[in-house]
């Protein structure tokens, strides 16, 4: 066939983001769009990618991601994008970059501020006009946080909003979603989302669902009392109405690894009974996060300023170490919690040793350790916990309701991004995915798994345009070898790019070019 095209890939074996068997094809590309996908043998004259030998995919849907901030840091997005990444969803776990008001406002201009990043928003509509003028390698949709709500409006209070205060909250949820807003996010096990009682939750999501939107929950417990935690989120979409997804869903702490058929038949049944519900979830049996999460709930109370003060009071840091030996932490548990990243240089000697390591050479009690540590920190101290069972893993990633999603926000081997031991996932989630379980320990098809990272999470969100190869559709293509694919981020060595991403283009652009950063940012900012 004969027809115009700016770029045409050969021979490669297209994985189209339905779940359909891989065929090889060409694919012709006019501006933005692709144009025709079958046997094109009359080349204009244009550039042609070889694609022999590779598998061809949609560009892969980070559908949890935290690069809220950082993408204004980094435009090139270098750690999604050398893994494959073209759309990115940001402000999940309740923690977005829209509203931020009064004290909250504060505390993220001083915590970017070392980043170079001046915050000059406040409103989720500021900040959609900030994100139209900056640049990136790839596209971009938006979360509000229902943490972000909460703390405008109640500060970081732990009490139920007063009929003005919710009636405040849903404007300025109103206010996100007309403003572009994919949904709306919560973190519950954070403050101050961890005030909320599930009332509250059903009355922000009733108007979520008025606008589409999806609410993405990382749920009130994901160890103990999970099963209490997730008939809660099933219960706010029974009662709301609203498209929900469970975040990173996990079974956390040795003691808890065997409800995993407990857990799956909750949502089983719940979307047997039509309720929309679905998770993600990364390919490591390790979580990141604060480190301030271990602390009784009252502790943060009134946000930073106050948890620090109540850190240093001696008459409360003994009610905080009574609460929590009496929850019997032993010395295996702080062995599975590792030092992420800290800000003072006094401390960086700690970033890639387990609490129980470093208060073993300092021979101090490890939780002496941990309040002095936060205290010092500012309470700002980023940890991975070892918790999970492989086994379950494998079992859950391989649940039909179930996508991939890194957790993580983007990352860089240059510049200020490049600093502390993150957790390997903002690097390789999707990498990893096809690496270990497609080649390596098979637990699904390589169909199943471009499913899972592209026309599942797609369909998720309402994206039309994106998610699979067809022809009308946005030019958003990951070419990769699937023999070499691999990451090469480790816990204790993070900091390395994905191998084996050959290509990729990002609305018909060519980005990555043999592996290679081209400096191309003609990603989209993407609105519901």
């Amino acid at each position: 066939m004969s027809r115009n095209f700016n770029l045409i890939i050969k021979n490669g074996t297209v994985v189209d983001g339905t779940g359909c068997a891989g065929r090889v094809a060409d694919i012709g590309i006019q501006d933005d769009k692709i144009t025709y996908i079958g046997s094109i043998d009359n080349l204009s004259d244009c550039r042609i990618i070889d694609a022999a030998g590779c598998v061809v995919a949609p560009g892969f849907i980070d559908i949890h991601s935290h690069s809220d901030f950082f993408w204004l840091v980094s435009p090139e997005s270098e750690s999604k994008i050398h893994d494959g990444v073209t759309t990115e969803i940001c402000g999940n776990c309740g923690i977005s970059a829209f509203p931020l008001k009064g004290p909250l406002l504060e505390n993220k201009r001083e915590g970017f501020r070392k980043f170079g990043l001046d915050i000059n928003w406040a409103t989720a509509e500021d900040f959609f006009k900030r994100a139209n003028e900056a640049t990136s390698s790839i596209n971009r949709g938006f979360l509000v946080g229902h943490g972000n709500i909460r703390a405008c409006v109640l500060g970081y209070e732990n009490r139920e909003p007063d009929k003005n205060e919710l009636a405040e909250m849903e404007k300025e949820l109103r206010d996100a979603m007309e403003s572009g807003a994919f949904g709306m996010s919560s973190g519950l096990i954070y403050p101050p989302g961890c005030y909320a009682k599930t009332v509250e939750l059903i009355e922000l999501c009733k108007i979520v669902k008025e606008y589409n939107g999806i609410y993405a929950t990382h749920i009130r417990d994901e160890g103990d009392e999970i099963e209490a935690a997730l008939s809660e989120a099933i219960n706010i979409s029974k009662e709301s109405g609203v498209n929900t997804q469970v975040s990173h869903i996990k079974t956390w702490g040795k003691k808890n690894w065997g409800k995993i058929d407990k857990i799956k038949k909750l949502i089983d049944d719940a979307r047997s009974k039509g309720i929309d519900i679905t998770c993600d979830r990364y390919p490591y049996i390790a979580a990141a996060t604060d480190l301030d999460v271990i602390l009784p709930s009252w502790v943060y109370e009134g946000g930073t300023v106050e948890e620090k003060k109540r850190l240093g009071d001696p008459l409360l840091r003994k009610r905080i170490i009574k609460e929590m030996e009496h929850e019997g932490q032993s010395h295996e548990f702080w062995g599975t919690i590792m030092i992420s990243s800290v800000f003072n240089k006094k401390n960086r000697s700690y970033e890639g040793k387990t609490i129980a390591e470093i208060a073993t050479v300092l021979r101090i009690q490890p939780l002496e350790f941990v309040l002095d540590l936060l205290y010092e920190e500012d309470c700002r101290v980023s940890v991975i916990f070892f918790s999970m069972s492989e086994e379950n893993l494998a079992k859950i990633l391989n649940w039909d309701f179930v996508m991939v999603g890194s957790d993580s926000s983007l990352r860089s081997l240059k510049g200020v991004l490049n600093y502390g031991k993150p957790h390997p996932r903002g690097y390789g989630t999707f990498s990893r995915v096809i690496r270990k379980y497609v080649n390596e320990t098979p637990i699904f098809s390589i169909e199943k798994a471009i499913y899972k990272m592209t026309g599942f999470p797609a369909q998720k969100l309402g994206l039309k345009d994106r998610g699979v190869l067809k022809e009308g559709l946005s030019a958003d293509i990951t070419i990769f070898d699937q023999g070499t694919i691999t990451e090469k981020a480790t816990f204790t060595n993070p900091h390395n790019y994905s191998k084996g991403i050959k290509h990729v283009l990002v609305n018909g652009k060519l980005t990555i070019k043999d592996g290679k950063h081209e400096g191309v940012v003609n990603g989209e900012i993407l609105k519901k």
